[in-house]
């Protein structure tokens, strides 16, 4: 017999069942509604979210106006400058003012020469790291500006410069500013001697960039395709994809060996050593595949790793980049810092956050990262010994700022021994104390969906909570309220509310708000539920008074009280009606206890069964 033929059977033989029943009209007043799946109700049925993802992900701090970047610009050698152009294309926020962020050395400032917008010159306003201008797009939904820059190249030890013919160009062109999901623009904080202030925008990139022929650059974006030009000189060309920044670095004395991994995925190595690139390798080749086994695949086809001159950037990480100086082979600290840059590339890069508000974030994240490399390559002892110098730093800020906490913005620390060891050593062990508490598999699938569902995304501790909570199958609070635990009292675990799956009359219903357990009790939306089962229900806001009625039922309820009158008949509830994320929500003794309804509850399989007896 054909499954379509035994399908018909059940659903005549259902039918007849229900018909042949006494009091099935008061109990289960629409019928209709409940035809076993393959019939024409079932199909229209409505329905809501899968039952482990019925809560939808957090949104950006960032609003995506999707950038996109047209860039043309040569670099000065002599001179150290950066002239360039960018055709800037984004979607219009509608806003009274659009505004840029030039991230430069306010000793050495990135210069404005024009901005136009349909062949028409535009005036601006510079103020700290901002330039503003009235916005000239009126209602378009397009927008399209023509930018003019001069950024001088600083000679000298910093993240941004040039130091023994090695350029490290980041943050060389202005950007578009950033807004949150209400259409107000970020201004960015004032930057101080360490951290990472910076308010990125994931952007598209189409660079030309023109240099001497002898340079060879690493980049965001891999080594692109080069064009030679008169007077020895190249333009490279590169076109890059839902990036963060787009940075190079660059020397007419760097080597480049580029290893693969996953088809499509290749690290370019820069160093002007042959020596150090095999050291750097040899760290490359140990911990990409171990963070790819951890996280899921990197997803972008180029990245890089550069070696810098002494004295410069110590380690940092940039789009697609992880950089650091020559130094840090002193005392092998390389084998430390790299694997940290590195995995920046998925904590910072893919997925980033508000960096002067909650660096901890990927820093914390990269830091435990560490843990994984040094126990894949050098065993548990070596791991262990990662985690005993969080502990010990951990310890020390609890002793000298036993009122700090990870709340605290960049600029409020007040020492860079406060911040490193809050946002570093404190950050890994918020992780680490979660992985213990819900075990490997769990952390692991916790982070590959934090990737998977915010690539491209600025994140924050809200954003962990909903990732976490959609492994675990319920509602989470862990990363939230531990970012207001001042240093001396430790950790809370995580506090979990599981969300179940629920069965009505045999089939499978996905309510738009999550049933869920709450300290012992199970509580479904109330009207959405009663509604399947044919129940009208209306509300008395002067009296808090819910009623509901189907057919010769009536049961009143009273919000936040335990006590249901059915047909004039008063009983208690075990728990009272709550209000959880703007829904009434009732105990599931509702059911059993009041309306008469056979109730099953699995607490393994997190599965509410609720079935209305045929008499």
């Amino acid at each position: 017999m054909k499954a379509m033929h035994k399908t018909s059977l059940l659903i005549c033989l259902t039918i007849l069942v229900i018909f042949s029943s006494v009091g099935v009209v008061v109990k289960w007043p629409l019928i209709s509604q409940w035809l076993p799946l393959g019939s024409k109700a079932a199909q229209t049925m409505p329905t809501g979210a899968d039952p482990f993802s019925v809560v939808p992900p957090v949104p950006s701090y960032v609003k995506n106006l999707h950038p996109v970047y047209t860039i043309h610009a040569s670099l000065d050698e002599n001179q150290a400058k950066i002239d360039g152009q960018i055709q800037l294309a984004f979607d219009n926020p509608k806003t009274s003012q659009v505004l840029l962020y030039l991230f430069d050395y306010t000793w050495n400032p990135m210069v404005i020469k024009s901005i136009t917008a349909d062949n028409r010159p535009l005036s601006f306003e510079r103020k700290g790291g901002t330039v503003s201008f009235a916005n000239p797009f009126a209602k378009k939904d397009h927008a399209v500006l023509n930018i003019t820059f001069q950024t001088p190249v600083p000679r000298g030890e910093s993240r941004f410069g040039v130091k023994d013919s090695i350029w490290t160009l980041s943050n060389w062109f202005p950007m578009l500013g950033a807004m949150d999901q209400q259409n107000r623009w970020y201004e960015p904080p004032t930057r101080i001697g360490y951290g990472d202030p910076f308010i990125y925008h994931y952007a598209d990139y189409e660079v030309y960039f023109n240099s001497p022929e002898t340079y060879r650059w690493v980049t965001s974006w891999g080594q692109g395709t080069a064009k030679k030009l008169p007077q020895n000189r190249q333009e490279i060309h590169y076109s890059a994809k839902q990036l963060i920044n787009f940075c190079l670095v660059g020397s007419p004395n760097y080597k480049i060996e580029t290893i693969s991994f996953e088809p499509g995925f290749t690290v370019d190595i820069a160093s002007v050593d042959p020596a150090d690139i095999q050291r750097i390798k040899a760290i490359a080749q140990s911990v990409y595949p171990v963070y790819i086994d951890k996280f899921g695949p990197l997803p972008y086809p180029h990245v890089a790793i550069a070696e810098t001159a002494e004295h410069t950037v110590f380690a940092m990480e940039y789009a697609n980049m992880a950089i650091f100086k020559k130094d840090l082979y002193w005392n092998n600290m390389v084998d430390h810092w790299l694997p940290h840059e590195i995995a920046h590339m998925w904590w910072y890069n893919s997925v980033a956050t508000m960096e002067a508000a909650y660096g901890w974030v990927d820093e914390g994240m990269v830091e435990a990262s560490v843990y994984y490399y040094k126990q894949k390559r050098y065993g548990q002892a070596a791991a262990d010994e990662v985690l005993r110098g969080y502990t010990s730093d951990m310890d020390k800020l609890k002793q000298r700022y036993p009122y700090g906490k990870l709340a605290k913005r960049l600029n409020q620390f007040e020492t860079n021994d406060e911040f490193l060891w809050t946002w570093y050593s404190k950050g890994a062990m918020l992780y680490h104390h979660l992985r213990q508490t819900i075990g490997d598999d769990a952390f692991l699938a916790f982070l590959k969906k934090v990737q998977q569902t915010y690539h491209g995304s600025i994140i924050g501790p809200e954003h962990l909570d909903w990732a976490l909570g959609e492994v675990l199958g319920g509602e989470v609070h862990y990363f939230v309220p531990n970012v207001q635990q001042v240093n001396s009292a430790g950790f809370v675990p995580p506090r979990i509310e599981y969300f179940y799956h629920t069965v009505l009359n045999g089939v499978s219903y996905y309510p738009t708000s999550p049933i869920r357990e709450r300290n012992g009790t199970i509580y479904l939306p109330m009207r959405e539920i009663l509604e399947k089962f044919g129940y009208l229900v209306s509300y008395d806001e002067a009296k808090g008074k819910i009623t509901l009625v189907a057919g010769r039922t009536e049961v009143e309820l009273l919000k936040n009280s335990p006590k249901v009158v059915i047909n004039g008949r008063a009983i208690a509830l075990q728990k009272p009606l709550q209000e959880i994320a703007n829904k009434t929500m009732v105990p599931v003794s509702l059911f059993d206890n009041v309306l008469g309804y056979d109730v099953s509850i699995d607490a393994k399989t997190k599965t509410v069964r609720i079935t209305v007896p045929l008499k």
